[in-house]
């Protein structure tokens, strides 16, 4: 018995059918449409891309019910799309297509393979079968073999290799011998006469003119999609573009992934997804939705994403909204009736480039910070004396393609992931203002250089982070009165734990006392600009010596093996 969903969905009009299915998880897709009695005229109307990654989610080996009802087009993109390598044929991804299609029966799969092209077919069929010409009596076998199959007085056909597919291949040529002589015969000349890397060069510059047809540009060309724009001059370069119209696009699933977008887990209620809900009415959403898979389309081929990887293409799919909403954000500063009319005035390639550029004004600005800390950005992909989260930040901010470190988020994981907002950016350009002020910090409070290469020395090899360096500092200060760096002896732990920690807790805290000197400290020797600068670094690390003594009782003495806020003397 249909269920209240599919019952609504079966008496839909058929445009709107086809509109109800877009964005659904292809198992709920598959579902409606096969309880539609218009289920081969929907099929048919996928765009192949769109028929491709729904059978992908699906998975080949299950996906024959919809395969059957495709027309050959959609069955040539398929190979097109999932049976490449780069310029080599996956002949693993090929098997999987033709055994999925033969579950229709051999008529269904002979017209997909027919309207393969000839040389990918032969390039396939030479790993099971040898073409000989009868014509030619001296290339004969010398004696017959039950692997001998001969359709015609022109060939002898020997199957070399026996497996799953090698009865499907067998019933294809029969099909194809009594469909159209010619195209046999074209392909057993093929089969004969052809040289391996010619048939693979052939095939492959026919799938790559289709390929460019539909949004997928040659390799080098599509790396002009992360293309520098200057974020500063952007409005006056968006002018220097005729107007989007958007009308001359295909629809909505002509592209690879629009239904497939998007799906980044907190992308729902971003900027951009609002402005396009809320600015655009239905053709409109699909216009740009199409523009958006254009985009993704050229991003896949930029990064040489494999289109059968459906878990590479998500994450591509993902940066192109994630840019995207970046890029938006930057214009609108938020405002949702300005990121629609943004939205409306800039090309989507444009909008993405704006993306990508700004994250990498925040790579430039990384390598100055770099560079102030006496190293070579290309050599300081980890700086290992950097305290967490600044050194793995840090490191993606001077990848080529700057990630954002999720940790700087609230509740973030510990993963790198692409940048989303503009919050994102504030934060890794707040946390870049802080490390390019430690230089100035030490100095200034401890007489040290960070740049020199004398510091780099004496703390290489020994996993000495700067804070540790500080709060030594600090505690010497606490005790003593002395901004010395040298280790805590460990006979003196105790007393420093009760210069900077209460007595009464637990939890134990800082004692405003200590908190108090360290302020007259800082305001003794920082100027003003560096102190606040600083103020981040700074906190950051009183609370980490907080965190290390906060559960020690006060009257039982330390285990230096436990601290880990200060640098502690050994023997």
């Amino acid at each position: 018995m249909p269920s209240a969903r599919q019952s609504e969905f079966v008496n839909l009009p058929f445009q709107e059918k086809l509109e109800f299915l877009y964005g659904l998880p292809a198992r709920q897709k598959r579902d409606l449409i096969l309880a539609s009695p218009e289920a081969e005229r929907l099929v048919q109307s996928f765009a192949p891309d769109t028929l491709f990654y729904t059978l992908k989610e699906i998975g080949v080996a299950d996906a024959g019910d919809l395969l059957s009802m495709a027309v050959p087009e959609q069955v040539r993109w398929l190979f097109d799309l999932d049976c490449w390598d780069k310029d080599r044929p996956n002949f693993k991804r090929m098997r999987e297509w033709i055994e999925a299609l033969a579950e229709s029966g051999r008529k269904r799969m002979a017209e997909g393979l027919m309207e393969l092209d000839l040389e990918l077919v032969a390039l396939l069929l030479r790993r099971y079968l040898r073409v000989y010409r009868l014509e030619d009596p001296q290339t004969l076998p010398e004696a017959p073999s039950d692997r001998f199959v001969q359709f015609d007085e022109h060939y002898l056909i020997e199957f070399t290799r026996y497996d799953t597919l090698g009865a499907h291949i067998q019933e294809f040529l029969e099909e194809a011998f009594e469909r159209d002589y010619n195209y046999f015969t074209s392909l057993m000349e093929e089969i004969y006469w052809g040289v391996e890397a010619e048939l693979e060069e052939q095939a492959y510059q026919f799938r790559s003119a289709r390929l460019a047809d539909r949004g997928f540009p040659d390799y080098f060309d599509a790396q002009d999609v992360f293309a520098y724009v200057n974020p500063q001059r952007f409005l006056e370069i968006r002018r220097s573009y005729p107007a989007p119209s958007r009308t001359d696009l295909p629809d909505e699933g002509d592209l690879v992934p629009p239904d497939m977008a998007p799906v980044t887990a907190d992308s729902d209620h971003s900027l951009f997804n609002t402005a396009l809900t809320a600015g655009f009415a239905a053709q409109g959403k699909r216009q740009l939705r199409s523009e958006m898979a254009m985009v993704t389309n050229q991003l896949l081929v930029a990064r040489a994403v494999d289109f059968g990887d459906l878990d590479a293409v998500r994450v591509s799919v993902e940066m192109t909204h994630d840019y995207l909403n970046l890029a938006l954000e930057h214009l609108a500063g938020g405002e949702l009736r300005a990121a629609i009319e943004h939205l409306r005035d800039t090309h989507l390639k444009l909008l993405f480039r704006l993306g990508v550029s700004l994250t990498i004004d925040l790579r430039k600005r990384a390598e100055e910070v770099v560079g102030r800390l006496g190293l070579e950005a290309g050599a300081a992909r980890d700086i290992a004396y950097l305290d967490s989260p600044y050194r793995e930040a840090l490191a993606g901010f001077l990848e080529r393609q700057p990630r954002f470190y999720a940790a700087l988020d609230r509740g973030g994981s510990m993963a790198m992931r692409d940048f989303r907002s503009m919050r994102d950016l504030h934060l890794a350009y707040g946390l870049l203002e802080q490390i390019a002020a430690m230089p100035e910090l030490f100095r200034s409070l401890l007489a040290l250089d960070l740049a020199a290469p004398g510091f780099r020395a004496a703390v290489a090899g020994h996993e000495i982070r700067l804070s540790q360096v500080l709060l030594t500092a600090l505690a010497r200060w606490a005790m003593d009165r002395q901004t010395s760096i040298d280790p805590i002896e460990p006979e003196r732990l105790g007393e420093m734990r009760d210069a900077i920690m209460t007595r009464t807790g637990p939890p134990y805290e800082l004692r405003p006392e200590f908190e108090r000197r360290v302020d007259e400290l800082l305001d003794e020797r920082l100027d003003e600009t560096v102190r606040k600068r600083a103020a981040g670094f700074v906190g950051s690390c009183l609370n980490l010596i907080r965190d290390d003594l906060a559960g020690l009782d006060p009257s039982a003495p330390i285990d230096p093996r436990f601290i880990r806020a200060v640098m502690i003397r050994r023997g």
